[in-house]
């Protein structure tokens, strides 16, 4: 698994408890799309039922998440391809965050025909490989010495979202939007952006790159040359407590333990890997924990012959990172930076574990990802009640593959309700009394 950064924010002001909706909307249904021209399709269906209100719908594209709409049943897709067929299918949502069923799919295709453009250069036809053309006309405007503001043109075609590189690496990715503000950057320091469009599984080439030079106190804008770390997810009121960037050459045993509490020897879920402690057994053999000065990278391998014994007999090698008795929380926020891995047999998750064998021993999974299903991100909060075990649903969070780039995985836990995010974007809510006040 490969993580870019780990941050934990805490609440600073609200207690008030979430009144609790556990009830999913029911699934919509008659989904009608309608070609109206070579570049437009309506999209419509019926108001689907909710005990309290269906607040929102999300559109899905050809299979992956396009677009929310509030308060509407209908939606007109524009600057689309002539000739071509998209498939579109809803999810209703009401005001807790409770998602319905994907509904069946609709499906129609535009018009033949060309389109008439206003700037042939600006909006060339995609490549005949299927991917996008990369963005154009890329800007910067520096607001302060830690922020740039970056907006570019949508190019043509299907565009389903954005990456965004600086320096040369990735660093994060935009749906919905042609621009991104770039915070916590150094002042009086040059940094290098670009963007590369996705549809799917296919990407543009990078656009062109621009310099930007922060400042302490002047605005400037710039435009890219047509020939050459904060992501504002975290919601607001709250403060930075913990974090790792990793960004040094080892662990750092201050923060972290390099096993679960229960130690290395007990085997849960029936999993077939054993977590090489790396902190209190540097001599074990073998190390899961790769740094390159930017990223730390666990990779799990097949267990050698000859640390077969120390492994516990188990088949495979990987690594595990906790907080216990390191840090502890009882509400805030949390997120964590993160390219998964897929393949039969992976598991990479982030969770919440508790700290105490009473009351709820609540677990809350921020995000697990089952391998052989990479574009399905899945969100859980497990507890017990009289030492029965209890859990929500595996609440799916369905999107691109999630094993193709970094995403931005986060979770707020308040009093009463629990609310996921992917890449700054809500995308499930759990509001009961049974959420844990526990530490």
């Amino acid at each position: 698994m490969r993580l870019l950064i780990l941050t934990l924010f805490v609440l600073m002001l609200s207690n008030t408890p979430a009144l609790a909706d556990n009830q999913r909307p029911s699934i919509v249904k008659n989904v009608n799309a309608n070609a109206l021209s070579d570049n437009a399709v309506r999209v419509s269906w019926n108001k689907p039922w909710d005990n309290v209100a269906v607040v929102g719908y999300n559109i899905y594209r050809n299979g992956a998440y396009f677009a929310t709409l509030y308060n509407a049943t209908n939606y007109l897709d524009r600057n689309l391809r002539a000739n071509t067929t998209y498939r579109y299918a809803i999810v209703a949502f009401d005001k807790a965050r409770n998602y319905s069923v994907l509904s069946s799919t609709a499906s129609a295709k535009t018009a033949g025909g060309s389109r008439t453009v206003a700037s042939a250069a600006s909006a060339a036809p995609p490549p005949s490989n299927g991917r996008p053309n990369a963005p154009t006309g890329l800007k910067a405007e520096v607001r302060n010495a830690s922020t740039a503001r970056l907006v570019w043109n949508k190019p043509s075609g299907s565009v389903e979202g954005y990456n965004i590189y600086r320096n040369g690496r990735y660093l994060y990715t935009v749906r919905s939007t042609t621009q991104y503000s770039a915070t916590s950057l150094n002042s009086n320091q040059e940094y290098r952006f670009a963007v590369v469009a996705f549809n799917g599984n296919r990407y543009s080439v990078k656009s062109s790159e621009i310099r930007v030079k922060t400042s302490g106190s002047s605005t400037t804008t710039t435009q890219a040359n047509s020939s050459a770390s904060s992501s504002g997810s975290v919601p607001e009121g709250y403060k930075l407590v913990f974090n790792d960037e990793f960004r040094s050459r080892r662990l750092d045993a201050s923060k972290w333990n390099s096993r679960y509490r229960w130690g290395p020897k007990w085997t849960i879920n029936n999993e077939q890997q054993y977590y090489v402690d790396r902190l209190s057994d540097p001599n074990f053999g073998h190390s899961p924990f790769d740094f390159d000065g930017e990223h730390m990278t666990i990779t799990a391998t097949r267990t050698p012959g000859h640390l077969r014994s120390k492994a516990n007999n188990k088949a495979y090698l990987s690594g595990a990172l906790t907080t216990y008795r390191k840090f502890k929380m009882r509400y805030g926020y949390v997120e964590m930076r993160a390219k998964l891995p897929k393949g039969q047999g992976l598991w990479p998750a982030f969770w919440l574990l508790h700290n105490h064998e009473n009351g709820k021993r609540p677990e809350i999974d921020v995000v697990e990802l089952i391998g052989n299903r990479p574009w399905i991100a899945y969100q859980t909060y497990h507890y017990y009640d009289n030492w029965s075990l209890r859990s929500t649903p595996s609440y799916e969070a369905r999107g691109p593959d999630y094993s193709q780039a970094f995403h931005t995985y986060g979770m707020k836990w308040e009093p009463g309700r629990i609310t996921w995010y992917i890449d700054g974007e809500a995308t499930n809510t759990y509001s009961s009394g049974n959420v844990s006040n526990e530490d």
